[in-house]
C-alpha cells in the first residue's frame, strides 16, 4: 500500500497519550485538520478506556516512560490498531507489549525543535509548517502513519531501525548544540566587553547568511573566516586572547577549529603546510 493512499475508509480514530509539548501540537494539528482525536494523561482509567476504539495510538511521552506506558494499555488496546512512539532516538522494538497484543507497531519522529508549550502550538499552528518526520516499524504500520501525518503537512521518510540513534546524533548536532554554539558566542563577546543582547542582534545577519550559503554551496564552500584563509597569525592571537577565558571556550575554540580544518582541506582552498601548522597550533590548547 502506498503512503499517499489513504489505507481507511474515514480517517482515523486518533488517542494521543502525553498532554506535554508534541502531544499537544501535534492533537492541535489533528483538530485542524478535522481527525477524530483525544488526547490524554497520566490517568491509566482514562488510557485504558481511549485506546479501546483507537484505530492509531500515539505515545508522546518521555524516552523513559514509552515502555511502561505501552505495557499498561497493551491489555486494552483494540486488535491489529497501530501503536506509535514520538522518540528521535529509540526504535519501535521498545513497544514488544503492544506487538504481543496483535498491533502494528512504528516510531514516528516529528523533526522540529519544541522548547516550550507555546513554541510547539506555534510551529504547529497550521499544516503549512513544513516539518519533516522520520519513522521506522512494521510494514503494516507505516503505510497508515505516513498518510496520517502527511495529510498533517508533514514530509515523510522512512528509516531504518538501526539507523534510528545516529539519526538522533544528527539531530542534535543541528539544533541542541547549535543552540549550544550560539551561547559559546555569546560568551565570547561578553568576555570581550560587549552587551550580550546587542551582539545577538549584530550575529543575527551573519548566522542566517550562513545557512543560505550552506544550503546554496554546501558547508564546505561556504567555510570563511581565518581557518578557511590560512590566517595562522589571527589564530596564535586568538588562542593567546583564550588564554584568560573559560575553559568551555577554549575547548570549544579548538575542537571545532579542527572540524573546520577539515572542511577548509575538502575545499581545496588551503594549502598542506598551512593546514599542518592550524592542526598544530589547535592542538597545542
Amino acid at each position: 500500500m502506498s503512503a499517499a493512499q489513504p489505507p481507511f475508509k474515514q480517517k482515523p480514530n486518533v488517542v494521543i497519550i502525553g498532554e506535554g509539548k508534541v502531544g499537544r501540537a501535534l492533537t492541535q494539528l489533528l483538530e485542524l485538520n478535522r481527525n477524530p482525536v483525544e488526547l490524554v494523561g497520566r490517568s491509566l482509567s482514562d488510557q485504558d478506556a481511549a485506546v479501546k476504539c483507537a484505530d492509531i495510538v500515539l505515545l508522546c511521552v518521555n524516552d523513559g516512560a514509552i515502555q511502561a506506558v505501552c505495557q499498561q494499555i497493551a491489555p486494552s488496546l483494540k486488535s491489529e490498531s497501530i501503536v506509535s512512539h514520538c522518540s528521535a532516538a529509540l526504535d519501535s522494538e521498545i513497544l514488544a507489549a503492544a506487538k504481543d497484543a496483535n498491533c502494528h507497531v512504528a516510531s514516528t519522529h516529528p523533526l522540529n525543535t519544541f522548547p516550550s508549550i507555546e513554541a510547539a502550538l506555534k510551529t504547529f499552528s497550521s499544516t503549512a509548517h513544513q516539518s519533516y518526520l522520520y519513522a521506522e516499524g512494521d510494514a503494516q504500520a507505516l503505510p497508515p502513519l505516513l498518510s496520517l501525518f502527511e495529510t498533517l503537512g508533514f514530509n515523510t521518510n522512512t528509516i531504518t531501525r538501526e539507523a534510528k540513534p545516529l539519526y538522533h546524533v544528527a539531530c542534535v548536532f543541528a539544533c541542541n548544540y547549535l543552540s549550544s554554539l550560539m551561547e559559546l558566542s555569546m560568551r565570547s563577546a561578553e568576555a570581550a566587553g560587549l552587551a550580550r543582547d546587542l551582539f545577538w542582534d549584530s550575529i543575527q545577519p551573519i548566522i542566517y547568511a550562513t545557512l543560505r550559503n550552506i544550503d546554496e554551496n554546501g558547508a564546505a564552500k561556504s567555510l570563511s573566516g581565518p581557518i578557511a584563509r590560512g590566517d595562522t597569525g589571527t589564530i596564535r592571537s586568538h588562542l593567546k586572547a583564550l588564554n584568560s577565558a573559560p575553559d568551555a571556550i577554549k575547548v570549544s575554540y579548538s575542537d571545532l577549529g579542527i572540524h573546520a580544518l577539515t572542511l577548509a582541506i575538502e575545499s581545496g582552498e588551503l594549502d598542506t603546510q598551512k593546514a599542518a601548522t592550524i592542526k598544530e597550533l589547535l592542538r597545542g590548547t
